[in-house]
């Protein structure tokens, strides 16, 4: 479950659409046959994968359902707190901004404080009370914590209340303190929306990438290969999946997707593909 959750925020992150939907496919497979737990964690990948595709009312219909702020407290409950501020702020649903509220009051409750819990609370109250100077504060606590991303998306909220309120220069400086730490750790979906809203005040801001490869080797993405490296060794499509901890039809697909990049269509052939010299 966590491992599902964790590669649906890269997906969503990296944008990488083929890995989101197999990570949705999965989630609803969990959420239909799991336990309580996995049904949070499930439900945590349907809404974020929502919110991904702007579907607002979708995403509030899953984080309905589950506590956003849970011990034992994995990094992804940070992120959650963020998200059910966000999807509260933009549907106006008064059920799931009382809730948000009730998580930042156990993050704030912890003695001595946290910094990084504080960052969070301040961040998602801002986001629900359009604060920007509350946004600003969390900013400025989250900037020297381990949590970059959860710094950049406060600059980033800061950034859009400030754009608002007809400043400027200063939602200039958040803006792109938050395209900068997106991008220099690869979240690339999330500075091409921070990006799009610099476009909006006349900054042109670029995201300069190498493309991967269309077909060979160097096409294949990091979970492609290690599936395609297993099923060469001779494992089972099934011995693969519970290796890995992935569903059957998700090991399916990535054979299916890394067997089309390599031109071949049997485990034959890649056997004698990966017997080949460089």
């Amino acid at each position: 479950m966590i491992r599902m959750v964790i590669l649906t925020e890269v997906a969503a992150r990296t944008d990488d659409r083929t890995l989101l939907q197999q990570m949705v496919n999965d989630a609803r497979d969990a959420y239909s046959t799991g336990s309580s737990v996995v049904r949070r964690g499930a439900a945590n990948v349907l809404a974020l994968a929502a919110w991904q595709r702007d579907d607002v009312h979708d995403a509030m219909r899953w984080l309905g359902g589950i506590t956003l702020f849970e011990s034992p407290i994995w990094p992804q409950v940070l992120d959650r707190v963020i998200l059910g501020a966000r999807v509260a702020s933009a549907a106006g649903d008064a059920g799931l901004r009382a809730r948000v509220l009730q998580a930042t009051d156990l993050l704030e409750r912890e003695r001595p404080a946290i910094p990084l819990f504080t960052g969070v609370a301040r961040c998602a109250r801002g986001i629900l009370e359009h604060d920007a100077q509350a946004l600003l504060a969390a900013a400025d606590v989250l900037q020297s914590s381990s949590r970059p991303l959860l710094y950049a998306a406060a600059a980033e909220d800061a950034g859009a209340e400030l754009a608002h309120a007809d400043r400027g220069d200063e939602a200039l400086d958040q803006l792109n303190a938050a395209f900068d730490t997106y991008l220099h750790h690869e979240a690339l979906a999330d500075a091409r929306r921070v990006g799009r809203e610099l476009r909006r005040l006349g900054v042109e801001r670029r995201i300069v990438s190498h493309p991967r490869a269309k077909t060979g080797w160097d096409s294949l993405t990091d979970a492609e290969l290690t599936v395609v490296n297993l099923i060469a060794q001779g494992v089972t499509n099934r011995d693969v999946a519970e290796q890995l901890h992935l569903s059957l039809h998700t090991v399916k697909t990535h054979v299916h997707n890394a067997f089309a990049k390599l031109g071949i269509n049997s485990r034959t052939q890649l056997a004698q593909l990966t017997r080949e010299p460089d």
